[in-house]
């Protein structure tokens, strides 16, 4: 009797598993980054002293079939082996909002010492759900920041 109760209950979690609207998704969510990455602008950081600013790039990307809801995004940003800090200074940044079809992704970087300049460096983009933590897409790709 045990192992026909354990059996049961075995099957009842693969239906339920594969019954769930993850698992049904026959589409599967992709970024694409762009190669080239904004002409580098100055930025202040929110908590520097007045008038210091550092070279900063955006880079964009877009994302298909993203699922519709509240979806977190994480971007990062390697030049010359070291990382960069999110150039931004507003709540909410990380925070996309899908459809179900295509969203445009974007984030600014910027790195105070030493300095963003132009030429290669690694972006990185994924995308989570807000609820559960997880992951749909990622994709990192080497871009251009021009002079």
């Amino acid at each position: 009797m045990y192992k026909f109760g354990l059996a049961v209950l075995t099957v009842a979690a693969m239906v339920l598993a594969a019954a769930s609207p993850a698992a049904a998704s026959t589409t599967q969510t992709r970024i694409t980054i762009d190669r080239h990455a904004s002409g580098l602008f100055p930025f202040e950081p929110p908590a520097a002293e007045l008038g210091v600013t550092y070279p900063a790039t955006s880079v964009t990307a877009t994302a298909r079939n993203c699922p519709a809801g509240f979806v977190l995004m994480s971007a990062s940003l390697v030049q010359d082996g070291l990382p960069t800090l999110w150039a931004t200074g507003g709540r909410g940044a990380g925070e996309v909002v899908c459809d179900g079809g295509t969203v445009e992704l974007s984030m600014a970087f910027a790195r105070v010492t030493p300095a963003l300049h132009p030429g290669r460096a690694t972006a990185r983009f994924s995308l989570r759900d807000a609820d559960t933590g997880e992951q749909f897409a990622e994709r990192t790709r080497t871009v251009w920041i021009p002079c």
